[in-house]
């Protein structure tokens, strides 16, 4: 066919073009139903009521004071992004606001600068390990009275009266005991039920 419409002037291959689509039928599928049938519009038989949004009701009413009851913000100072990661989406769906930190030096600039309920620290830090950390918070007279975890996968054991005399509250190992550190969290940071 191409060899075809080359041998032919413009004219005759606008003829021919023009003869072929009319002959051609453009037709739209069908909207049809699994089984093959056109699809009817449903006529719901649900015992439900379809919900229909209430966009100034009294449980929708989202005022400055709704927003001012935010959970507990907990620093979650780990270098390790796996780690990180874990600990922010769980911290995030019980309903604590994270602020994240990834080395020593950035992790006391951050404490200095935000209201902190608690402070999750790993010990092995790039810059600043966690004992340096947690001796330059403690001297912060703002920062003396927010708790501090430490998060490390070494024997606690090893540090803890050395993290201790710095101003350490507790300790969680890694790997992450989930129950552990839902115990830690009640205890140190518990979040209030929101008012609706």
């Amino acid at each position: 066919m191409r060899a075809l419409l080359q041998n032919r002037g413009e004219e005759e291959v606008s003829r021919f073009l023009r003869r072929f689509v009319k002959k051609m039928r453009f037709e739209h599928p069908r909207n049809t139903g699994s089984l093959g049938g056109i699809r009817q519009p449903s006529n719901s038989v649900s015992p439900f009521t379809p919900y229909t949004p209430n966009r100034f009701g009294a449980e929708h009413a989202w005022t400055p004071a709704v927003f001012a009851q935010r959970g507990p913000t907990v620093l979650v100072v780990e270098d390790n992004d796996e780690t990180s990661f874990l600990l922010r989406t769980v911290l995030r769906r019980k309903g604590y606001g994270v602020i994240e930190a990834w080395d020593g030096k950035q992790a006391i600039d951050v404490a200095e600068n935000e209201e902190l309920d608690l402070i999750l620290l790993d010990l092995q830090l790039p810059r600043l390990n966690g004992l340096g950390v947690i001796h330059r918070l403690r001297q912060n007279a703002k920062l003396e009275n927010v708790p501090i975890v430490i998060i490390t996968g070494q024997d606690p054991e090893k540090y803890r009266t050395t993290a201790i005399a710095e101003g350490c509250d507790d300790f969680l190992s890694k790997p992450i005991d989930f129950d552990r550190l839902d115990a830690l969290l009640d205890y140190y940071a518990p979040t209030g039920k929101l008012a609706a």
